[in-house]
């Protein structure tokens, strides 16, 4: 069986088991996990990114078969522009530097 499915996003691709193929969890120290199985694609992995607060920051990761990712917020500046700033639209503007 092929875990490469034809159909649309969400199409059952992993034998056996009925995880879904990406989900993500808030720990109780406010870790945001989010678990990879096997089978899915760019599709899947874009609608569940969107769960992902905007200021999470990749953390340390976990497995080799269901992969998890540890997301944490991140203690610096956040992601979010503020209420009154003018953010620039030229080309700079896709480059943000870190302090």
């Amino acid at each position: 069986m092929n875990i490469f499915s034809s159909g649309n996003f969400g199409a059952w691709r992993t034998p056996g088991g009925d995880s879904p193929l990406v989900a993500t969890r808030t720990t109780d120290s406010g870790d945001h996990t989010l678990t990879i199985r096997p089978g899915a694609d760019v599709g899947d992995l874009a609608v569940i990114l969107g769960d992902l607060p905007a200021d999470a920051v990749f953390a340390e990761h976990f497995g080799d078969v269901d992969l998890v990712l540890i997301f944490r917020q991140d203690p610096g500046l956040s992601a979010v522009v503020p209420a009154n700033a003018n953010p620039s639209t030229g080309p700079a503007a896709a480059s943000v530097p870190r302090p």
